[in-house]
């Protein structure tokens, strides 16, 4: 009788345990992609003449963890006003996850490679006056 509750429940309990498995990596995923954006918008701000390249660099720098052939993008805005010289600086980081077992067959919310997740951060500074 016990070996028939197990065989019952045993796949419930894998399941179970293989989902949280997959959203805590995708929080993690989502979280880092976050951090990224916020540090390079923190590098920005700090570095008043600092490239999209520099800070792309940084952000691609900050993906701790994660596979860097799934990051799709990273988008950098910094239009400066000419008539005060302040900037507003906007980073976007884009990334793909894929879950480790293929539950996006059992869960269609993302596209066919996985789930895109983006980060997004942005930062207003002003230019640097000399003393």
């Amino acid at each position: 009788m016990a070996a028939v509750e197990f065989a019952f429940t045993l796949p419930i309990y894998l399941v179970s345990i293989i989902l949280l498995v997959e959203v805590a990596r995708l929080v993690y995923t989502q979280s880092v992609v976050l951090y990224a954006a916020e540090e390079a918008t923190r590098y920005a701000l700090v570095n008043y003449d600092a490239t999209s390249s520099d800070i792309q660099t940084v952000a691609s720098d900050k993906l701790l963890g994660l596979d860097p052939n799934n990051l799709t993008a990273i988008i950098v805005t910094s239009p400066v006003d000419p008539d005060d010289h302040t900037k507003l600086v906007t980073v976007e980081v884009r990334y793909q996850y894929v879950p480790l077992l293929p539950i996006d067959k059992l869960i269609p919310l993302g596209d066919a490679d996985g789930y895109a997740l983006k980060g997004q951060s942005k930062g207003f500074l002003t230019e640097e006056i000399p003393y």
